[in-house]
């Protein structure tokens, strides 16, 4: 088997590219061999001052710490270990800046080891399942519309309030927080299979798009699929498109691509400050 990468990112209306992602080494075979293939999307809170700053610092820490993990070490661990890590560096960078409630950021990740995957998210940014023409978001929303819809529930709120709410897209949980108070995992490694693919995105695609619109992207190949999906938010030509980010690994059941054994760089980092 063979996980293949792709990944688009655009800076939409905005002044300010405030998504980024990193990707450790895949060519790298003997990290692999006991790390898996590992994607991250950080998306900086818009309303801060240094959202971009803390969606860089987020990605570089976690990507950089999960991939100094130890062979002996669970990617498990690793994987926690890493988002406290890039939470604490984003909290002191916030401090180093004197801003400690102007940075902030969404992150989502996920691990592909030994054929199952693996994700952990904080805020809104998704992760997503792609089988057989079949589209699964695998992570909530950590967001005030939560709690508005268990008021619902409660029958507290009618769906109207709930729906229309100012401040039903404010986020309850993002990376600069402490403590990190609600993280996102699956409780069981979840078996993938041939051609299954996994999209990682920020809300800049997955708020403007449908998940049709989703699925007719990812029928293609993971660059393509990566590509399509900034062109076709992009071709809706809202007047304030957000930030947006795609990242899809693609699960393969053969081999395609000549495997590097020396691999050039540990990991890639990408986005604007």
């Amino acid at each position: 088997m063979q996980v293949i990468p792709g990944n688009a990112i655009h800076i939409g209306q905005r002044k300010q590219q405030q998504d980024a992602f990193g990707l450790s080494d895949f060519n790298d075979v003997e990290f692999i061999a006991h790390g898996g293939y590992l994607a991250v999307v950080a998306d900086g809170i818009g309303g801060l001052q240094y959202g971009a700053r803390a969606a860089m610092v987020a990605i570089s820490e976690f990507v950089g710490n999960y991939m100094a993990k130890l062979c002996e070490q669970s990617v498990e661990e690793a994987l926690d270990q890493a988002l406290e890590a890039a939470n604490q560096a984003v909290l002191n960078e916030a401090y180093w800046r004197n801003c400690s409630d102007q940075m902030g950021s969404t992150l989502v990740a996920a691990l592909i080891y030994q054929g199952h995957l693996y994700w952990r998210a904080v805020g809104d940014s998704h992760v997503y399942l792609y089988r057989e023409g079949r589209l699964s978001q695998l992570n909530a929303d950590h967001n005030f519309a939560r709690e508005l819809q268990r008021q619902v529930n409660e029958g507290l709120l009618c769906q109207a309030q709930a729906d229309y709410h100012p401040d039903r897209d404010a986020l309850e949980c993002y990376l600069g927080l402490h403590p990190l108070h609600e993280v996102e995992r699956n409780a069981n490694p979840l078996p993938l299979q041939a051609q299954d693919k996994v999209l990682l995105c920020s809300d800049g695609i997955d708020g403007v798009l449908s998940a049709e619109e989703i699925m007719a992207c990812l029928a293609n190949a993971p660059m393509l699929a990566a590509q399509l999906l900034c062109d076709s938010t992009l071709q809706k030509q809202h007047a304030n498109q957000d930030n947006l980010t795609a990242v899809v690994l693609g699960y393969q059941a053969e081999v395609t691509d000549t495997i590097q054994t020396k691999p050039r760089n540990r990991w890639w980092l990408f986005g604007l400050t």
